[in-house]
């Protein structure tokens, strides 16, 4: 019997990217339920109290949530934790993993935004992750990414054998593809203060994220398509990102053009997509883009950046703009608000590009990985 320990230190948090990515494929993972391999997903205090996730849990006594707790507990009391369960490998979904796992470990490391965008993130942050992340990748036995474009910067900025490196693309939920009854999405346009119709953002709010950009964009639309659409921006701050200014260029717009939620759980997440005219996603950095799919999969136009990652999910389904020229911006916006061909075509290609995605294929491929270098 294989047994596989899963790092739970990102899935026992606030749903953000990579904390999305640690819960879907650490719960596929365990409901492949392989009869030769076991699965325990290790935690601090804090998974003791959370809502049932379906996955076979243990959790320690020390928290690990937060920056500092998190790092002391993922260094010192995890190890501890996969020893004395007898983990062969101990799998690590969230970009970091003990430096000192004691037995083999795998890695899923999603981008190198705090190598090559330093300035976006807090200098703790970015200095931490580029003193550990080049010593894990060296240490760990097999390195997961979610695409080539990430792969390619890995072994562009560290010497790494490729054959170490797999890429295995995200999934992205079935529950997308199914349309929210009326009631719940009135509910959920009263609750959120949506417009009639409106441009989504769905993104941390950070400065890779280039939402300064995309605000601009939307001002500068023509008249008749800024009366008739907002803009809403989803998606949480945090203390380890840069000011990127956008609070100040929304302040140029007329009270109730732009909408922020904040932190919005993934149900209604849900339902906002099926309300949105479009997703723009212009991104400067993606090691993936999993908000590109979700849109798709819910039958939402995209618009979103022409490099990283983006345009290798997207294929072409979506419109793919330079998200450093504003004016391109613009002029997708307004071809999605006044062009119901392009809008229907966009939903069409979307729905066949995600459906291409799946947690269940992601969860497979990664159990390849992980089985490839058990001893």
């Amino acid at each position: 019997m294989l047994s596989i320990g899963i790092n739970g230190r990102s899935i026992f948090r606030q749903l953000t990217g990579v904390q999305h990515y640690a819960i879907e494929i650490s719960q596929a993972l365990c409901a492949l339920q392989p009869e030769d391999t076991g699965f325990t997903v290790f935690a601090g205090r804090e998974g003791r109290s959370l809502p049932e996730t379906g996955m076979p849990v243990s959790s320690g006594f020390f928290p690990a949530d937060g920056p500092v707790r998190g790092i002391l507990w993922e260094q010192a009391l995890l190890r501890r934790m996969v020893r004395k369960a007898g983990v062969d490998v101990l799998f690590n979904p969230g970009n970091v993993a003990p430096l000192f796992p004691g037995v083999t470990s795998v890695v899923t490391i999603h981008d190198l935004a705090f190598l090559l965008f330093p300035g976006f993130f807090s200098r703790s942050f970015a200095r931490y992750y580029r003193e550990a992340i080049p010593r894990i990748a060296a240490r760990a036995g097999a390195i997961i990414t979610d695409s080539n474009s990430t792969r390619d910067d890995l072994l562009n900025h560290y010497a790494l054998q490729p054959g170490k490196i797999s890429v295995v693309p995200l999934g992205v939920s079935p529950r997308f593809r199914v349309r929210p009854s009326g009631e719940k999405l009135r509910e959920i346009r009263k609750r959120y203060g949506l417009p009639a119709r409106f441009f989504l953002s769905i993104s941390s709010f950070e400065p890779r994220k280039n939402l300064r950009a995309l605000v601009k964009a939307f001002r500068l639309l023509s008249a008749d398509v800024l009366n008739e659409y907002g803009l809403v921006l989803t998606g949480a701050g945090g203390h380890v990102f840069a000011d990127d200014g956008t609070a100040a260029e929304i302040s140029k717009l007329e009270s109730g053009n732009v909408i922020t939620t904040g932190y919005v759980p993934a149900d209604d997440l849900i339902a906002i997509y099926h309300l949105a005219a479009a997703l723009v996603y212009p991104s400067l950095y993606e090691g993936f883009g999993l908000p590109v799919l979700e849109a798709m999969a819910s039958s939402t136009p995209v618009i979103t950046s022409d490099r990283s990652a983006l345009p290798e999910v997207a294929g072409h389904a979506a419109i793919l703009i330079d998200p450093e020229d504003t004016e391109q911006l613009t002029a997708a916006m307004e071809l999605i608000a006044t062009d119901s061909g392009t809008r229907n075509l966009l939903v069409e290609r979307g729905r066949k590009r995600s459906a291409l995605y799946t947690w269940e294929d992601s969860a497979e491929k990664t159990l390849a990985v992980i089985r490839s270098v058990a001893d």
